[in-house]
């Protein structure tokens, strides 16, 4: 069992790894917040698609 990366971006699963992630596809339940988050991020797509918003990114200094 494994999960091997490369630097291109793709993954493969092996062995209880694989059939831990096919189970988890075929019979999980999203929680209540993952599909809120899921929600909003289409809505924010649609928008930049829409050229209706602009995206500001800052970046604050983080504590030591």
């Amino acid at each position: 069992m494994a999960v091997n990366s490369t630097a291109f971006g793709s993954v493969t699963l092996t062995g209880d790894d694989a059939k831990k992630f096919k189970r988890q596809v075929t019979f999980g339940k999203p929680k209540a917040t993952a599909k809120a988050s899921v929600k909003r991020g289409v809505e924010l797509a649609e928008a930049f698609r829409a050229n209706k918003r602009t995206l500001t990114v800052r970046v604050r200094a983080t504590a030591s």
